[in-house]
C-alpha cells in the first residue's frame, strides 16, 4: 500500500437494516439508481465484500476496517480530511496467498453530493494521459486509472454515485483494466442492494457474467 492508513477492524456485530421505499437493486446494472441513503458504519461493512465475493485468486488480508480519517479519501498529497466527509471503511485482499500483489476497496460517504464530487476529482488525480473511460456506466461517474503517478503494473478505478465515492486499486493487473471495472461495479450493487434494506450479494463474477451476455 501506498502509505500506512489508520484503521480498526470492524466490531462483528448482527446488523438490523431499515427498509427503503423505491426501486430494487438485485444487481449492479442499474448504475442509474443514485446513492441518497447516509449509511452507517455497519452498512459499509456489510457492502465491502469478502472471500468469494472478489476476483478469482484474491483473498480477504485482514478484514474489513474502519477509514478513521477523511484525508485517506482524497489525494494522497493532502493530509487533511476533505470538505464534508461523514465516514468511510476499505477490504483489503492479496493474491494467492502473497502481499506482493495487493487489492485495495475504499469506500468514502459525504454530506453532500457536491462534497462528494469535489473529493471524487481530487482523488482520482490529473493525469488525463493515464485515464481510460470503462466500458460502461458505473455510477454518475466513473473512470480507470493505469500506471497512476510512480506506480507500474497497477490499476486505481474510481467511481461516484450520489454522496458515496469508491476506490479499487489492484496490483499485478498487466494493464488489464477489466476486472478493477468489475469490482467498481460490484461494490456499487451491493451499496445499492443495503440502500434498499437487502442483503449486499452483488459479486465481481456477477459483473463478469454479465459483460460477458453482451
Amino acid at each position: 500500500m501506498s502509505r500506512e492508513r489508520i484503521v480498526a477492524a470492524f466490531a462483528a456485530a448482527p446488523l438490523i437494516l431499515v427498509g427503503l421505499t423505491g426501486c430494487s437493486s438485485d444487481s449492479a446494472d442499474e448504475s442509474g439508481i443514485s446513492l441518497t441513503k447516509q449509511f452507517s458504519q455497519g452498512e459499509i461493512a456489510q457492502a465491502l465484500p469478502g472471500d468469494g465475493e472478489v476476483l478469482p485468486g484474491w483473498e480477504s488480508y485482514r478484514g474489513k476496517r474502519v477509514i478513521s480519517e477523511g484525508m485517506y479519501c482524497t489525494e494522497s498529497a493532502n493530509d487533511a480530511s476533505p470538505k464534508g466527509w461523514v465516514r468511510g471503511g476499505s477490504a483489503w485482499f492479496i493474491l494467492n496467498g502473497s502481499t506482493k500483489n495487493m487489492m485495495e476497496i475504499d469506500v468514502c460517504t459525504f454530506d453532500t453530493p457536491n462534497n462528494a464530487k469535489s473529493a471524487y476529482t481530487a482523488w482520482k488525480g490529473t493525469e488525463p494521459d493515464k485515464e481510460k473511460a470503462p466500458i460502461k456506466a458505473v455510477g454518475d461517474e466513473a473512470v480507470l486509472v493505469v500506471n497512476p503517478g510512480l506506480s507500474k503494473n497497477s490499476v486505481e478505478g474510481f467511481s461516484r454515485s450520489g454522496h458515496v465515492n469508491i476506490r479499487v486499486k489492484v496490483q499485478g493487473t498487466g494493464g488489464d483494466t477489466t476486472g478493477t471495472q468489475d469490482m467498481l461495479a460490484a461494490v456499487l450493487g451491493r451499496l445499492q442492494q443495503v440502500q434498499d434494506g437487502k442483503r449486499a450479494t452483488v459479486t465481481a463474477g456477477d459483473e463478469s457474467a454479465e459483460e460477458a451476455k453482451k
